[in-house]
């Protein structure tokens, strides 16, 4: 399979943060809420409740990310973002599923890996021969477009004009 152009896994990262940020917000809220029913009960211990609170948060989101990424990229290949710019993560060795713990770690401590040092990880994917970023270098996967075959609506609802491949 033909890896996945940089734009495109671009695009779908920055979907798929939007999704996930939407959730992150919820969960804020939330929290925020808590705080602010903690310190009108007692502000004495006001810092060390939004402490744990806050780690609490943190946990969450973690989990949160594991949870979004594990489920659609061990069951279909592909996150919503993903699935919007026909692209999908797959294993290196042919045939081979990701497995829910393998997808889940590369979307959450693999992204990080990729992130923090100034993004350079994700960036590498548009320079790299092979089109892959320090994630998937280190759980042995790459983003690939997905095949017209593997695109049931295409026929329903062409693109732009688009129309199926004639047929050989």
């Amino acid at each position: 399979m033909a890896p996945a152009h940089f734009m495109a896994r671009l695009m779908a990262w920055l979907f798929d943060g939007l999704i996930t940020g939407i959730l992150s917000v919820v969960m804020a809220l939330a929290t925020a809420s808590l705080v602010g029913i903690i310190l009108s009960l007692d502000p004495g211990i006001f810092n060390l409740m939004a402490l744990i609170v806050g780690v609490v948060t943190a946990v969450l989101l973690l989990l949160l990310n594991f949870l979004y990424y594990g489920y659609f990229w061990s069951t279909s290949g592909a996150s919503l973002g993903m699935k919007a710019f026909d692209i999908k993560v797959v294993r290196r060795k042919p045939g081979e599923r990701i497995s829910f713990w393998r997808a889940g770690l590369r979307g959450t401590i693999g992204y990080w890996i990729s992130a923090i040092p100034l993004y350079l990880g994700y960036i590498w994917a548009g320079f790299d021969g092979s089109k892959e970023g320090w994630h998937d270098k280190i759980f042995d996967t790459q983003v690939v477009k997905v095949p017209w075959e593997e695109q049931p609506l295409r026929d329903q609802y062409p693109v732009y004009g688009k129309t199926r491949p004639a047929e050989q």
